[in-house]
């Protein structure tokens, strides 16, 4: 028997991320009639740069060629960006900005114990905490403000607190050699039959909203703005959630009116709600047959993935923006049903 347990600690810095916007907008710098958070700023900025209201606030192109270039792009934001001759600044092409940051902190039990009664068995414990600011990567920032990335720093996306999984191989005990019936017909039948499995239980991963408030500066992303982040999740009808009749969250109702004066208040991730847990069971009968000749053998296997057939839903896609009309609903399954084959193999 092997018993283990132990901390595994790591922390990552200049991970390729997308976290810059080199060319948003410095809105903070910006005069109060061009304020982004502001219905008449919003106006302005994206007001044609040769209309009335551009002239009346004195904002011209910043090169010659700015309204042949960018066309109906030809905004007042577009000429105040820092770069105006650029529709983006691509950071990833080139390695990334690499300014991403994690942590991880774990406890891991490991069990392992081979039985003279032909079972093997392995089972593993984790619990974890994953904090990060850069969960992946793309073309375009992900930031929601460029000039404040602390606001980045969250639970990471793939965080699973815990993680359980078992793996067994179990040699039953007839046939040659064994305890039972080594030989005659019960050998021939019995003999040589062992059953294995490998089950994982892993807790969900984090949820977040997405709001359509957004403003014209060129950032990444606008979030919602949040009351609390307790009591998202709303209750069943009939006790047990059911996709085609229960929502996930509560109605928008809860989560109150998305504001317009400023970027919203919830973390990329609410920690304190998590995706569907993830449950799995795979399972494998095989028996192996002595052919005539040294090493030769004949081996039957039946196996069956996802053999309960657990249903994961997910993900909730346009269901988790607040403005859409399929909020709180999941349309979809995340894994596999359950699946079950047969086989043979020679072995020589």
């Amino acid at each position: 028997m092997v018993f283990e347990i132990g901390y595994l600690g790591t922390l990552a810095s200049d991970i390729q991320s997308s976290l810059l916007a080199y060319d948003q907008i410095p809105y903070r710098s910006l005069p109060a009639n061009l304020n982004p958070f502001t219905a008449t700023g919003r106006t302005l900025l994206t007001s044609q740069i040769t209309s009335p209201a551009a002239a009346a606030a004195g904002i011209g192109s910043p090169f010659p060629a700015f309204t042949s270039v960018f066309g109906a792009g030809a905004t007042v934001g577009q000429a105040l960006r820092p770069y105006p001759q650029y529709a983006l600044i691509d950071t990833i092409s080139g390695g990334g900005d690499r300014l991403g940051h994690s942590t991880y902190h774990s406890m891991e039990v490991k069990f392992s114990k081979r039985y003279s009664a032909g079972l093997t068995f392995q089972a593993s414990y984790v619990l974890s905490k994953s904090l990060t600011d850069s969960d992946n990567y793309s073309g375009t920032p992900t930031s929601m403000d460029a000039y404040n990335l602390k606001l980045e720093k969250s639970i990471a996306a793939f965080d699973q607190t815990h993680n359980v999984k078992l793996s067994y191989v179990y040699e039953l005990p007839f046939g040659k050699g064994k305890k039972f019936l080594g030989t005659g017909v019960g050998a021939a039948v019995l003999g040589g039959w062992r059953i294995a499995g490998i089950q994982q239980y892993a807790s969900g991963t984090p949820i977040s909203l997405g709001t359509t408030v957004s403003f014209p500066i060129f950032n990444g992303v606008n979030r919602a703005t949040v009351p609390t982040y307790d009591g998202w999740r709303a209750s069943s009808k009939n006790g047990k959630f059911d996709p085609n009749v229960d929502s996930f969250f509560q109605p928008v109702s809860f989560f109150g009116a998305q504001p317009t004066t400023g970027f919203g208040n919830e973390t990329r991730f609410n920690p304190k709600l998590r995706n569907w847990p993830n449950f799995n069971e795979n399972l494998s009968l095989a028996k192996s047959i002595n052919l005539h000749g040294e090493g030769k053998r004949l081996e039957f296997r039946g196996e069956a993935f996802n053999i309960l057939n657990r249903t994961q839903f997910g993900p909730l896609s346009g269901g988790s923006t607040l403005q859409n009309n399929n909020f709180g609903l999941w349309r979809t399954q995340a894994n596999t049903q359950r699946r079950m084959q047969v086989s043979a193999k020679i072995y020589f």
